[in-house]
């Protein structure tokens, strides 16, 4: 699923894809109550990415699309 974790300041953003979105959240939570400096992220096909945790502005879950088929 895609996730955009928006950085503050910089006017920028980390767009990944992650396959377990339920631990991902779970491992920012964790992050953010033990005041770690970084959280690593990997995208399958872009690598990894290690993001300042103070530095987070948002994150955006996408919903996963529906594909339809046929005339609207």
């Amino acid at each position: 699923m895609r996730v955009r974790i928006g950085l503050a300041d910089t006017g920028t953003d980390v767009d990944v894809d992650i396959k377990d979105v339920d631990g991902f959240v779970k491992e920012l939570e964790a992050a953010i109550e033990s005041g770690s400096a970084l959280i690593w992220v990997e995208d399958p096909e872009r690598g990894r990415y290690g993001v300042a945790v103070a530095k987070i502005a948002y994150v955006h879950i996408e919903g996963e699309k529906s594909r339809s088929v046929g005339l609207r």
